[in-house]
């Protein structure tokens, strides 16, 4: 009798809480940002006018984010990948710190703290906006300098984009570091080839190229830091490998892995329609292929940074291209993860930071395409902005939030368990903080 009435009781327990451990969600074992810098839902759409149906329409899940910051309804770059960054808002200008200058903690921090490799790329300097709110806490997001030196002296694993400048000196500035030259790899196969072209099959291939020039004397990079600090060889004896092309890219994904400082020029990268080179496709395959050996998974943020620059200059051809090209390296990141039976666990997110320019697409029947794109403003919007996601834990960004909301949501899948996040107390005189009526 007492068998059977504890038999009994075992399965009401087990009809009250069925499988509760084993219908828990698991964990990533690695996390992809994507980053559409100024890319709303209507730069999406002109991206299909050019290349027809997209990769990230075969994302599984779908979401609208807003975005604001503390400080304003109409978020800034970094105030709005901060709070992806770390699951906070905070004032517009400012990089991973809150209003009383205390740091918020990084996603990049984060995936340290748990032993996983970490990436950053992008096609503007390294050190702009984005890019920088994955790792820096600064009080302003133009001190690209200090920037650059809290990237030298972090441990992110592979970083590739452009900026050179800020992490070398200037002609006249006598090198601080008694150091061997830069290690850049010139006598390379010549049958080296890319990784992927850029935008190959678009009529932008035959355009011009009209990129700013590199800053190079004889073959040799030289920056514009005026405190002659030589970070890129701060970094290279801290263990990273310096490459500066696309055929060095292309090399060195196929050797062992280690740390890795790309920075293809001086300054940002060449627009998609001036013949970028190496392409945010390669940049985005050569550093999951470094990543992905990792013994305990990795953190990657992949920014598309000139749709912003196309909405911000009002040319809807220079947003429609870098729109499509974002895409483009989307689909390459899916067929890499498909390719090397990463996808089930692997996150992948795909967002933007805000909107640029206002863009609408308004009907005109006497154009070719019954369309004609008009601009609002030069400036970044409060419009909503979409969110894809596919992997593991990828039904928690359904739906309609906020980019702090996904911050978290993000920083946890890293973790691999719940984080508590609170804000510390604001200073009473801090002209930053948003009337309560106007709280997000």
């Amino acid at each position: 009798m007492q068998t059977l009435l504890k038999l009994s009781l075992l399965f009401v327990c087990m009809s009250l809480f069925p499988l509760a451990a084993a219908d828990e969600p698991k964990a990533p074992r690695n996390v992809i940002l994507m980053i559409g810098d100024g890319m709303g839902f209507n730069q999406l759409v002109s991206a299909r006018y050019l290349k027809g149906p997209l990769a990230v329409e075969n994302m599984k899940h779908m979401g609208v984010s807003h975005t604001h910051s503390l400080s304003s309804h109409v978020t800034d770059s970094s105030a709005s990948a901060t709070a992806l960054a770390s699951g906070y808002l905070i004032v517009n200008g400012e990089v991973g710190m809150h209003p009383d200058g205390t740091p918020t903690k990084l996603i990049v921090e984060y995936a340290e703290e748990q032993g996983k490799w970490t990436g950053l790329v992008a096609t503007c300097r390294i050190t702009h906006a984005t890019p920088a709110s994955m790792v820096a806490h600064l009080k302003s997001r133009g001190s690209e300098d200090d920037i650059a030196v809290q990237i030298a002296q972090s441990e992110v694993d592979v970083i590739l984009g452009g900026g050179w400048d800020k992490f070398l000196p200037g002609l006249e500035q006598k090198n601080r570091l008694d150091l061997p030259p830069l290690p850049i790899d010139t006598a390379l196969l010549k049958d080296a080839e890319s990784l992927f072209a850029s935008f190959r099959d678009h009529r932008e291939r035959s355009m011009p190229v009209t990129a700013e020039v590199p800053l190079l004397k004889n073959n040799a990079p030289y920056g514009t830091r005026t405190d002659g600090r030589n970070l890129i060889g701060e970094m290279t004896a801290r263990g990273y490998r310096f490459i500066r092309t696309g055929a060095e890219l292309s090399l060195i994904t196929s050797g062992p892995p280690g740390k890795v400082l790309g920075l293809f020029h001086s300054g940002p990268m060449a627009k998609v329609s001036e013949g970028r080179t190496p392409s945010l496709s390669a940049m985005s395959v050569a550093a999951l292929k470094i990543l992905s050996q990792s013994p305990k998974g990795f953190f990657l943020m992949i920014e598309g940074s000139q749709i912003d620059w196309g909405g911000h200059a009002n040319d809807f051809d220079y947003t429609q291209n870098e729109a499509a090209d974002f895409d483009t390296a989307i689909g390459a990141v899916l067929r890499h993860l498909k390719d090397n039976d990463m996808e089930n666990e692997t996150l992948v997110v795909i967002t933007a930071d805000h909107e640029t320019g206002g863009l609408s697409l308004n009907g005109h029947p006497q154009l070719a395409l019954g369309m004609e794109p008009k601009w609002t403003t030069t400036s970044h919007t409060g419009a909503p902005v979409p969110v894809f996601s596919a992997g593991p834990l990828a039904e928690q960004f359904l739906g309609i939030q906020d980019h702090e909301r996904i911050g978290r949501r993000l920083i946890e899948a890293v973790v691999g368990s719940r984080v508590q996040f609170r804000y510390p107390p604001s200073p009473p005189s801090a002209p930053t903080a948003m009337p309560p009526s106007r709280r997000f």
